[in-house]
């Protein structure tokens, strides 16, 4: 379906439709988000006993992926006001990926956390445009 004359798409680089990079990109998007949850689950359970291990846990799965879906939301999304350009914009998202892959190794996890940080940041640097 085309967008009504004079309601073209939001931003240029949306022209040029969805290609597998893009697709990548956003199942790497869905990686991090269950790789900090299941993180800050490893990590609250190594706090305490009893019942602060499963407060701590339960924190952890939620504010962790908190964080990350407000800093893309805020900054990194194509329809984000504050949207940073690039090269910016990259910068954030790879470190974004990288303290979940660090996060995910403290956790226990190294391979999980390498391979989504690594596949992430390639998958980002292919899709990268202003």
């Amino acid at each position: 379906m085309t967008a009504p004359e004079g309601h073209g798409p939001a931003h240029p680089a949306d022209a040029r439709g969805v290609g597998p990079a893009d697709l990548l990109a956003f199942a790497c998007e869905l990686a991090l988000l269950a790789l900090l949850a299941v993180s800050g689950w490893r990590l609250g359970s190594q706090v305490g006993d009893g019942a602060t291990t499963v407060v701590t846990g339960v924190l952890l799965v939620v504010g962790l992926p908190a964080v990350a879906v407000a800093v893309w939301g805020r900054w990194l999304a194509r329809n984000a006001r504050g949207r940073l350009r690039q090269p910016a914009r990259f910068v954030v998202q790879a470190t974004l990926f990288v303290v979940a892959g660090a996060l995910a190794a403290a956790s226990g996890l190294p391979g999980w956390g390498l391979g989504v940080a690594a596949v992430g940041v390639l998958a980002f640097a292919l899709t990268r445009r202003s």
